[in-house]
């Protein structure tokens, strides 16, 4: 019999993990409306209501081996209380294995290369800090992604035409495949604690804009009034040595699709 994996949070990370895990897990999925779930069942993913106004689905949700968390806070208005909600259910106390998406904004605005043994009080996000606070001692495996890209979601598109002044800031980066590979290699190899997603080379931003905005031909950002950034760069090399291998390590070499 296949094991169970719950996915709160079906967006553009969360909805490509559950397609690649359908093969082989049973796939529970959250949703915020209605509307959605005729669509998901018929991509083989079983789908149920669940956002602030409406825990109807929980019970139904945390019946599982295993919980993936995902969900943007900026998308709440309290997500501290709707994590509590989660959090303090009975059912969690059986779940095998809770992995949760953080950020590594996480992370001071310092001038230093963060792995995940840094201590600190001082975080970049406050938000973040303190969710982190929440979740730690009730989840098996935090991810700190860096700045998700890949599919759809294009660097440097966002800001085509536009007048920046960052041009020699190095971006930390994790490609979208790399993400959910990630995940599956938690379920897979048993994985416990807290890692770095991160593409191990750190382009800088005129650097990729350029690339992209020439390979995808949107207009190229206007670099002037240049200003000195602080070089804050994410290890991310932590998980490669429990064994697993980045589909990308240099985001220059991103595919999207």
């Amino acid at each position: 019999m296949k094991k169970t994996v719950s996915i709160l949070g079906t967006g553009w990370l969360g909805h490509p993990l559950a397609l690649s895990l359908k093969e082989n897990y049973k796939v529970k999925v959250s949703i915020r409306t209605k509307e959605k779930k005729e669509a998901f069942k018929k991509e083989g993913l079983l789908p149920f209501v669940l956002n602030e106004t409406s825990l109807e689905g929980l019970d139904e949700l945390l019946d599982t081996n295993y919980l993936f968390i995902n969900f943007p806070p900026s998308k709440f208005e309290d997500f501290k209380a709707f994590l509590e909600k989660i959090y303090s259910h009975e059912n969690i106390k059986n779940i095998e294995k809770i992995i949760f998406i953080s950020s590594t904004s996480i992370y001071p605005d310092e001038e230093k290369t963060f792995n995940e043994d840094e201590e600190f009080t001082n975080p970049k996000s406050q938000k973040i800090y303190g969710i982190e606070k929440l979740i730690k001692e009730k989840t098996h495996v935090i991810f700190r992604c860096s700045g998700l890209m890949g599919a759809s979601r294009i660097s440097g598109r966002y800001f085509a035409g536009k007048e920046l002044d960052s041009e020699d800031v190095k971006i930390n980066y994790v490609h979208l495949d790399d993400v959910i590979a990630a995940t599956i290699f938690a379920l897979e190899n048993d994985l416990k604690g807290i890692y770095n997603l991160c593409s191990c080379q750190h382009p800088t931003r005129k650097e990729i804009y350029f690339k992209n905005a020439s390979k995808f031909g949107f207009d190229k950002p206007i670099f002037k009034n240049k200003k000195e950034y602080k070089e804050r760069l994410i290890d991310g090399s932590k998980i490669e040595r429990e064994g697993f291998k980045y589909k990308y390590s240099n985001p220059l070499e991103y595919e999207y699709y």
